[in-house]
C-alpha cells in the first residue's frame, strides 16, 4: 500500500505523514507514505498509489488541476485535498474528492476523515484468493472490473490483468462474496466501483466498457447501485 502526501510545505507535509502512518499502520502490514515537495508537474511522481493527499495551492501549480490530469487516466484511488482556503472546497468537487480536509482544523478533519477511510478499505481492499493454473493467485477487490462468463470458464478482467479459468459465474460470486460486485446478466457481473453510468440496457464502465443490463436483473441492479452510492 502506496500513500502519497504533495504539498510545497515541507513542514506541514512532515506533519501530515506522521498522522497518516499512525493510521495505516493499523489496517495494512506492509505500507509506505512518501512526500513530493516540488517538481509537482513530474507526473511519473504519481504512479502505482494507493491513497493520495495533495494541496491545492501549490506555488505556481493548481492541485486541481493535477488532479484533472491524472484522471485522464482513470484515476482509481482516494484523492484527498488539503488546503488552508476553505473556499475551495466548492472547485474542487468537479474532480470528486474522497474528502477536503482543512489545515486549520487538521486534526478534527483528519479524524473524520480515517473513519470513512476505514470504512472504505474495509469494503474494496480485501483479498480475493483462487486457483489459477495450479497455483493459488490473490487479487484485491478493489482491481476487479467485471466478470464475464462463457461456456465452462469465466474471465475476472483486472485494472492490469486478466484471469480465466474453470468456473461458474454463481461460484466466482460467491468466492468474492461482496455486494460491490454485482450480476447484471446472466454471462456478467460488475464491480460498482467502476460504473461510469447505466441507462436502461446497458451499464457504461469509467474505460468505456459497454455492459449489457438484463432485464431480469434490472430491478435488484438498481436498488443495490443505489445502496453503493448513498453508503
Amino acid at each position: 500500500m502506496q500513500c502519497l502526501v504533495v504539498d510545497d510545505d515541507r513542514k506541514f507535509s512532515y506533519k501530515l505523514s506522521g498522522y497518516i502512518d499512525s493510521f495505516l499502520k493499523g489496517i495494512f502490514k506492509n505500507y509506505q507514505v512518501l512526500e513530493i515537495n516540488e517538481k509537482f508537474d513530474d507526473f511519473s511522481q504519481y504512479r502505482n498509489i494507493d491513497l493520495l493527499f495533495i494541496d491545492i495551492d501549490l506555488k505556481d501549480l493548481n492541485g486541481i488541476n493535477i488532479i484533472k490530469r491524472l484522471q485522464m487516466n482513470n484515476v482509481d484511488y482516494p484523492i484527498i485535498y488539503v488546503s488552508s482556503r476553505q473556499e475551495l472546497v466548492f472547485s474542487s468537487l468537479a474532480t470528486q474528492p474522497f474528502y477536503f480536509v482543512r489545515k486549520q482544523n487538521l486534526e478534527n478533519d483528519l479524524k473524520e476523515l480515517f473513519k470513512l477511510l476505514n470504512i472504505y478499505y474495509k469494503k474494496t481492499m480485501k483479498m480475493i484468493t483462487f486457483d489459477y493454473y495450479g497455483r493459488k493467485t490473490s487479487i484485491f477487490l478493489k482491481d476487479i472490473h467485471y466478470i464475464t462468463s462463457f461456456g465452462h470458464d469465466i474471465s475476472i478482467v483486472c485494472d492490469q490483468e486478466t484471469y480465466t479459468y474453470r468456473s461458474s459465474l454463481k461460484d466466482a460470486l460467491k468466492l468474492i462474496d461482496s455486494p460491490v460486485v454485482v450480476q447484471v446478466h446472466r454471462s456478467y457481473a460488475v464491480s460498482m466501483m467502476y460504473i461510469k453510468e447505466v441507462d436502461k440496457n446497458n451499464i457504461i464502465l469509467k474505460d468505456e466498457t459497454c455492459i449489457t443490463l438484463g432485464k431480469k436483473y434490472v430491478d435488484e441492479f438498481m436498488f443495490q447501485y443505489r445502496e453503493y452510492l448513498i453508503s
